[in-house]
């Protein structure tokens, strides 16, 4: 069946394969379209059918437009593994030119409707019997192809010409060029990236940082929620969309099987049978979407009144003929899963860029488009259109289930919540036979209900007639909250079962509602579980919140809550002294540990993000006793953790990481005095495209991003006693000391000079110093360990009168100890701004080697004086990581 395409072409001289080794092949039919820029560029159909690739070139490739009858020239067949071909045909060479796989997946024989995607045998019966009467109606699946074509034979006597047309099944789409979307769906690439010799860009789940494999998809059922912002902004970081008036959907797609929650987990998946057929349709086997579902009314602007009336619909041939008259279409902005990675713990600009090369575009679905940075324009365009508002997305933020997160800000042109309706009161005039007002309640954060006011504004007849029937119709109850209502004696209790999204002007003092207007009563499908109060809306995100934490850590009270970023953390014991005072130093307490936490954030923060952490925790002070963690076992929403794969546990362990100005400070809160971070960061961007799959199994995490460390450390640590230390313990701080580490750490510079790298200092906060030593990713642990010895054995021949190697503690003689065991994965340093626990509260600080020379002390920078030295002089390692260098000389 392949003699006329081997003969063809000259195998010595062509990647392509030759057809001679077998492919087992099973499951739905396979097809391909390669994009081939031979002669001309053209587009080759092949589908698979008894072993081969039947073969076709269509010119001007497919179309979804049914009016489209594109010539397609039946040519020989092609062996079933020249689907995954892709590459460059030589010049002179038969079909000479480049070749990428344009569109792949799996189709069936649909003739009458009937599809045959589960039995493999019948579909290729039916395929040899249509190929027989020269027509074929297929279904494709795959990334670009979705739909009912036919390819039928002409009565040319040229060529065995066909021609291809899209069949009209719902799916066409007249104002659509596919041929547009010209990458490879294999590795991203363009034709004329593989003509310049580029790699592909096509992004790999396992090569993305944050994504844990799940073999099993997880239950997602309630999306994350935004916090209301009060007015629009840009800023650099953010990504914007429209905020669309629609129903929230998460989509479950698992082999074939599609189900659809609302964001309260009520199964709506009835409710939206086109929907369901085309996320069938799709490439991939198992992943989860999350989006809105819109209705549009005429001019495009979305309409939730119209998707009600589609909701109000119960039988399924009502609502198919309501597809017709009143179709939705499903804004996607989410991937939180895809073939057996979960994304949740992924940056958003990860999750984003694979559900952009999932492309999951048809008649009823589309990717929402997101804006980077300037959210004030899009806003005036999307109220002068007639949307909502707009919706700010950090692009580094982490999917969080059920939480309305401050990573996440909505800005509306006119705040709207929702409220349960806790009763009303009786009307007057012509609402005498109605309602004069709803009270309105929400939740207060221990879950008790408290009065938010009353709305009477906003209802027509419809709205009034239809509220009120509801209202007559619900249990009646006791007043669910103790604030006193007007006229209360006259009011009516019902169970706070029913939810109205209401429009305001702002709130009083007391939490309640100024100038509301109802808007609409959100069905029970579609309503947050969660109502709670909304505190005062977040202004736009500044670069810092410092000022505000910090005033709100000056409460007097020992027990208090302060609120972070939209979050709550629980201040305890403020008033506890964690450093006990000294002759030379005063005390210091826990509520101003957490202020120096809270003024050098900016600062510490991005030396922690990304990278796993371990601290140590001092719940009593330095007076009392200490532990070292690495987990935790209860951690709040808004601390990020990664799981890691330990030898010693037989599987993996969380660990967690400090991501955020809430995450330190709840350390801080726990009395964590010093943190480390690991060398290594979990996300591979800007310079890498190691794997992040670090949960699998030890040879997994060798391989992974998580193996290759940013710097080489070096750790000069004194072995030099006062004489007052107890048997057992580290040698105490003096200044003999740390001048002899200063004796080794200049002759360690000019030997870093020598070879070409540069080394950044840092006190340890003790009497030590640590050297960090930017790298470039490209060397495991084990090999920088060994560079690291290497340095450290060639600055021993130089000074071994100051320095020592030896590995014994008993053996260590007193001298300044080069550790190069450092370098180990898991090992980690104190971070740099972190405090030690040692008595006068000194902070590991970076120094340069000038400081070095001139005399500076470590306790020369206290937590009572690094944030105004960070003011004045601001991060020396602000840019640390550009400056990563090969250390391949050594």
């Amino acid at each position: 069946m392949l003699k006329k395409y081997q003969e063809k072409r000259d195998f010595t001289k062509t990647a392509e394969p030759s057809g001679a080794e077998s492919v087992e092949a099973g499951g739905p039919l396979r097809f391909v379209v390669q994009m081939h820029n031979a002669r001309r560029l053209h587009y080759d159909v092949r589908l698979e059918l008894d072993g081969v690739l039947l073969s076709w070139a269509v010119p001007k490739g497919p179309s979804y437009n049914p009016n489209d009858k594109h010539l397609a020239v039946h040519v020989e067949d092609h062996p079933l593994n020249y689907a995954s071909f892709e590459g460059t045909i030589p010049k002179g060479e038969y079909g000479g030119g480049e070749v990428i796989v344009w569109d792949e997946g799996v189709y069936s024989p649909d003739d009458k409707g009937i599809l045959s995607f589960d039995d493999r045998a019948e579909a290729q019966r039916r395929m040899r019997e249509e190929m027989k009467k020269g027509k074929l109606s297929i279904t494709f699946r795959g990334h670009k192809l979705t739909g009912s074509w036919t390819l039928v034979k002409t009565h040319s006597k040229e060529a065995d010409q066909w021609l291809m047309i899209k069949h009209r099944d719902g799916t066409e789409r007249e104002d659509f060029d596919v041929t547009t979307l010209d990458r490879s769906v294999k590795t991203g690439r363009t034709v004329e990236d593989i003509r310049a010799g580029r790699a592909g860009n096509l992004i790999e789940p396992a090569n993305v940082a944050g994504a844990i494999e799940r073999k099993q998809m997880p239950e997602i059922l309630s999306p994350m929620a935004a916090v209301e912002a009060k007015e629009p902004f840009n800023k650099k970081g953010w990504a914007f969309e429209l905020k669309i008036d629609g129903i929230r959907i998460l989509a479950h797609v698992a082999h074939g099987s599609v189900r659809l929650y609302s964001r309260n987990g009520n199964d709506v998946t009835a409710k939206f049978p086109k929907l369901v057929e085309e996320l069938k349709q799709l490439p991939h086997d198992r992943f989860i979407l999350d989006g809105e579902a819109v209705c549009y009314e005429e001019d495009g602007t979305p309409s939730f009144q119209n998707m009600l009336q589609r909701f109000q619909l119960q039988d399924p041939r009502q609502i198919t003929a309501m597809d017709m008259k009143l179709p939705i279409e499903y804004c996607i902005f989410d991937l939180l899963y895809l073939d057996g990675w979960d994304l949740r713990g992924a940056r958003l600009e990860d999750r984003r860029a694979l559900l952009a090369q999932m492309n999951p575009r048809t008649t009823t679905m589309r990717v929402l488009d997101s804006f980077p940075e300037e959210g004030e324009l899009l806003f005036e365009h999307a109220t002068q259109m007639g949307f909502e508002g707009v919706v700010g997305k950090k692009l580094d933020s982490r999917y969080r289930e059920g939480v309305r997160s401050p990573d996440w800000l909505k800005v509306k042109k006119h705040h709207s919540d929702e409220f349960f309706v806790a009763g009303w009161t009786p009307g007057q005039g012509n609402r005498a036979h109605a309602f004069g007002a709803l009270i309105l309640a929400e939740k207060d954060e221990t879950g008790a209900f408290r009065y938010a006011g009353n709305v009477g504004s906003g209802f027509d007849d419809a709205t009034l007639d239809q509220t009120n029937d509801l209202l007559r119709a619900m249990p009646k109850a006791k007043k669910p909250f103790p604030q006193s209502v007007e006229n209360e004696s006259k009011a009516h209790w019902v169970e706070p079962k029913l939810v109205a999204e209401v429009r305001y002007a702002q709130r009083t003092k007391e939490g309640y509602l100024r100038f509301p207007v109802f808007l609409r009563l959100r069905p029970e499908w579609d309503i947050d579980p969660n109502i709670e109060v909304k505190e005062e809306m977040p202004d736009p995100p500044e670069e810092s919140s410092v000022e505000n934490v910090v005033d709100q850590l000056q409460n007097p009270k020992d027990d208090f809550q302060i609120e972070v970023e939209g979050q709550r953390i629980g201040v305890t014991s403020a008033s506890k002294v964690l450093w006990p005072a000294t002759e030379e130093h005063r005390a210091v307490t826990k509520r101003e540990f957490l202020t120096y936490l809270a003024k050098v954030a900016d600062a510490m923060i991005p030396h922690l993000r990304d990278r796993p952490i371990a601290f140590a925790r001092f719940p009593d002070g330095l007076k009392g006793g200490s532990f070292f963690q690495k987990h935790w076992a209860h951690r709040p929403d808004f601390v990020d953790r990664i799981d890691i794969w330990s030898n010693h546990v037989g599987s993996a362990t969380e660990y967690l990481m400090c991501n955020n100005l809430p995450t330190l400070l709840w350390l801080g809160q726990l009395a964590a005095l010093e943190i480390h971070p690991w060398y290594s960061r979990i996300n591979p961007k800007p310079d890498t495209d190691l794997p992040t799959n670090f949960a699998q199994s030890d040879d997994t995490l060798d391989d992974s991003v998580l193996n290759y460390p940013d710097f080489m450390v070096i750790d000069l640590d004194p072995n030099i006693r006062t004489g007052n230390e107890k048997e057992g313990e580290d040698p105490e701080p003096s200044r003999f000391a740390w001048e002899k580490t200063v004796e080794a750490a200049l002759p360690l510079k000019e030997l870093l000079d020598g070879i070409g790298l540069k080394g950044y200092p840092k006190t340890s906060g003790k009497t030590g110093l640590h050297v960090y030593v930017p790298i470039k990713r490209i060397y495991d642990y084990k090999t920088v360990r060994l560079m690291c010895e290497t340095i450290g054995r060639h600055l021993l021949e130089q000074i071994p009168e100051v320095l020592t190697m030896e590995w014994k503690v008993s053996k260590r003689p007193a001298k300044i100890f080069f550790d190069h065991n450092q370098n180990v994965r898991g090992k980690t340093l104190v971070s740099v701004y972190s405090p030690r626990p040692v008595p006068g509260a000194p902070v590991s600080f970076p120094v340069s080697w000038e400081d070095l020379e001139r005399g500076i002390y470590p306790s020369d920078f206290r937590i009572d004086n690094v944030p105004e030295i960070l003011k004045g002089q601001g991060d020396a390692w602000a840019d640390i990581l550009d400056s990563r260098q090969s250390i391949g000389a050594t």
